[in-house]
């Protein structure tokens, strides 16, 4: 079967060639538009070695556990007390992992040795809280986010805190509903994106600090709150705060704007952004477009169903992304996985029998989220979890049920050659 497939790709690949004048990409077919060839249903659109990627970062309630990422194979790394809980993507660097919590704590554990290194609450804040941001760790700090609107640098090595700013108009410390979206570094800067507060009429706000003291340098006033996590590219910060803003960082002037009614999390290839977003004027359903950064018009979109703001991502010509068929539930979602052609919007693939809770997370040619494969076995709780999928045929290759309640945590993947998240898994820009 195995020297049969290949000699019916090599096979097609000739025949390309010589057709359509084609030009190869790190093995991927395309054609002299750079767009994929797709000459069959298995046929590689992305290329990668799925054997680079050694094991995911999952949870479930309490416990938080590496997977094979060959198998599925779960093995317990930490169990944390009674309902403290992962709510944010965790950072892994240097055979370490940096987790926040729920009880408004950042905590860091070797993964090799499964040791507890050390736990950090924001302040004197030690209660139960979803209003704490991933940490990014970079150069010996991390940075996170937490109750009443707390921004904290802690050391990387200790856990001691290094500094804090608070993001509440007066500074005050008291405010327990006011919270933060995911902070972004750059260069020698912190951004900060304060969202508008429960008790008041307080506005959102981008609050600009000095990396290495924590003093606030700038503050600017938002129009809306983020509807995703920004951006930042050549110098470019891209907002994603019901429309999606071009902002110079030098200047802080706004170079263009993307009208909606809400926009995700955008992601840039080359000289090409991708974005899912409500239409500017409706609130119903949503559509993934692709934004020529030279022009700054729209060259495709795509219907990705109802009004929900998946965050795309791009692997080389191919864009992965869900199409969201609605659900009876308040605030679930019954996606389906897709893949498209990058240059014209194309669809490559799309998979009606999973039905996904999360974003993709893509590392080297497989596809990692979580959900239900509906077609797996004839027993439903067996048939949701944790799940592996080719990326060029769309294909579930392995699901682990032991996480079908542990969707509160996108899995992160640990490779031989990086660390790969979600399209909003950030470090320091440049």
């Amino acid at each position: 079967m195995k020297n049969t497939f290949l000699s019916r790709t090599v096979f097609w690949g000739i025949v390309l060639v010589f057709v359509a004048s084609c030009t190869k990409d790190d093995g991927v077919e395309l054609n002299e538009k750079g767009e994929v060839i797709h000459p069959e249903k298995g046929g590689q659109i992305v290329s990668g070695d799925p054997e680079m990627n050694n094991f995911l970062i999952a949870a479930n309630d309490e416990n938080l556990y590496t997977v094979d990422a060959q198998t599925g194979e779960e093995t317990e790394l930490y169990s944390f007390p009674y309902q403290t809980k992962y709510v944010s993507v965790p950072h892994y660097g240097a055979g370490m992992l940096y987790v926040t919590a729920n009880d408004n704590s950042i905590n860091a554990i070797d993964v090799g040795d499964k040791n507890f290194m050390w736990e950090q609450f924001m302040l004197e804040y030690h209660y139960s809280s979803y209003e704490v941001t991933s940490p990014i760790c970079v150069d010996g700090t991390c940075y996170a986010s937490g109750t009443s609107g707390v921004v904290v640098a802690v050391d990387q090595t200790t856990g001691n805190i290094k500094w804090y700013y608070t993001t509440e108009l007066f500074g005050e410390l008291d405010n327990i509903l006011h919270s933060n979206s995911t902070q972004i570094l750059h260069e020698d800067k912190v951004y900060v994106f304060s969202e508008e507060s429960f008790l008041s009429d307080l506005p959102p706000y981008m609050h600009i600090l000095d990396k290495e003291t924590g003093n606030l340098i700038q503050k600017i006033k938002l129009p809306y709150e983020l509807t995703g996590t920004p951006l930042v590219d050549d110098g470019i910060l891209y907002m994603p705060a019901k429309n999606l803003y071009a902002i110079d960082l030098n200047t802080l002037d706004t170079l263009w704007k993307f009208e909606a009614n809400g926009v995700g999390t955008p992601f840039i290839s080359g000289d090409k952004l991708v974005v899912n977003g409500i239409p500017a004027g409706q609130g119903i359903t949503s559509a993934l477009y692709c934004i020529d950064l030279n022009t700054t018009s729209v060259i495709w979109q795509k219907d990705t169903g109802a009004d929900t703001l998946w965050n795309p991502i791009i692997e080389e010509n191919v864009v992965f992304g869900n199409y969201d068929k609605g659900s009876s539930f308040a605030g679930a979602t019954n996606a389906k996985p897709f893949a498209l052609d990058l240059q014209n919007g194309e669809e490559l693939w799309n998979n009606e029998d999973v039905s996904v809770d999360f974003s993709p997370v893509y590392a080297n040619g497989i596809l990692f989220t979580h959900g239900h494969d509906i077609l797996r076995n004839k027993n439903d709780e067996d048939s949701v979890g944790l799940l592996a999928m080719d990326a060029n045929t769309g294909e579930t290759l392995w699901l682990n049920p032991l996480f079908r309640f542990g969707s509160h945590i996108v899995p992160l993947v640990v490779a031989d050659n990086g660390v790969f998240g979600p399209s909003y898994y950030r470090g320091k820009q440049n």
